[in-house]
């Protein structure tokens, strides 16, 4: 072989493997689409660029009760109650996406029951720079809370590259109440 055939066959395998290290590192479809995850600790406030979310607790009980509200709620699970913080940085926003991700990787979204919305953080208006307490619910079995992951975004849909939360619950599970009473969000 010459110097000419070497340098050619040279030439072919590195772009050979250039093309394969493009293929494979090229962005997919689902890279694409996914949130971007900002990753918070309970305890501690999260700061994305619209809004900032602490966790401040996280209680399960088999009974839901809502104030003003009767008969308080049952499930054929549990509830999932995370008490939080939420303040709004830039402008007036709601917060739509609540989902908790169990160890195992099943996704339980944030509870719809009658009533929630007037009491519960997803119900609430946030506007700049005002702090608001108030709890998220997610019905989910109380055995799946060790090793969660509590995700909150402002959008439940069309949401690509937008920040998710994404907030460790611990290894450890919460006490099991037989009833978790909830208090109206509250900027207080």
């Amino acid at each position: 072989m010459n110097g000419r055939k070497i340098a050619n066959l040279g030439l072919t395998i590195a772009v050979l493997v250039a093309i394969v290290a493009l293929y494979r590192w090229t962005p997919d479809q689902k890279d694409i689409q996914d949130p971007t995850p900002v990753k918070g600790v309970v305890g501690r406030a999260v700061q994305t660029p619209r809004f900032d979310l602490t966790v401040n607790d996280v209680r399960v009980g088999k009974k839901l009760r809502i104030p003003f509200s009767t008969p308080d709620r049952d499930s054929l699970t549990d509830f999932v109650v995370v008490d939080a913080t939420v303040t709004a940085t830039r402008e007036p926003m709601h917060i739509m996406g609540v989902k908790i991700r169990s160890a195992d990787g099943v996704t339980y979204l944030g509870s719809n029951r009658s009533g929630l919305d007037q009491v519960d953080l997803t119900g609430t208006a946030f506007s700049p720079d005002i702090p608001v307490h108030g709890s998220f619910v997610v019905e989910m079995p109380a055995d799946k809370v060790p090793g969660a992951t509590f995700l909150v975004m402002e959008k439940s849909i069309l949401n690509d590259l937008e920040p998710q939360v994404t907030v460790p619950l611990g290894d450890n599970a919460p006490k099991l109440e037989d009833v978790v009473t909830l208090t109206d969000a509250s900027d207080e």
